[in-house]
């Protein structure tokens, strides 16, 4: 009897979940992608109101998915270290746009009118079809080319940035 899989996407609620939500951002940020040396971790990770969120295959409670968001200056929101596990990517469980949408009913709940994120330049065409819209021009963000991008909602932040 084949069980069926179902999906959870909420703020990382044990040390457990916490865990498995850095060893996916370490794998595919520091280890696949080499953006970072040893560690992603910053300290906005520490901020208690950094929000990291989770993606939970069910019924084996598996974390699969990852997307934090954060406060920045001006009362301006990031997300961002969206990490969806290999094997679960092209899954019907929708994972990186569930990820996505928990991020954004999230900051929504607390009030926030700016979100942003600095999105890599392949993943892109994937906000695109989340109807997210590009926010001036590609800039070098962690040593790569990103594009600064915000869900439809979202007010258009006053440009330059300043960095977190």
């Amino acid at each position: 009897m084949k069980v069926e899989q179902s999906l959870v996407c909420r703020a990382a609620a044990s040390p457990d979940e916490v865990r498995a939500y850095y060893a996916i951002r370490k794998r595919f940020f520091v280890d696949a992608q080499g953006l970072f040396d040893q560690t992603d971790i910053e300290p906005i990770d520490l901020d208690p109101r950094t929000i990291h969120i989770v993606a939970i295959c069910q019924p084996a409670a598996e974390v699969i998915g990852t997307v934090r968001c954060y406060p920045g200056p001006n009362g301006v929101w990031f997300g961002g270290r969206l990490a969806v596990v290999e094997e679960y990517r092209a899954s019907r469980l929708l994972v990186g746009k569930a990820l996505v949408r928990k991020a954004e009913e999230l900051v929504k709940e607390r009030g926030v009118k700016t979100f942003v994120g600095h999105i890599q330049l392949p993943t892109v065409r994937f906000f695109e079809h989340l109807d997210w819209l590009k926010v001036g021009e590609p800039s070098d963000y962690a040593g790569r080319p990103h594009q600064l991008m915000r869900p439809p909602w979202s007010l258009e932040p006053a440009l330059p940035l300043p960095s977190h």
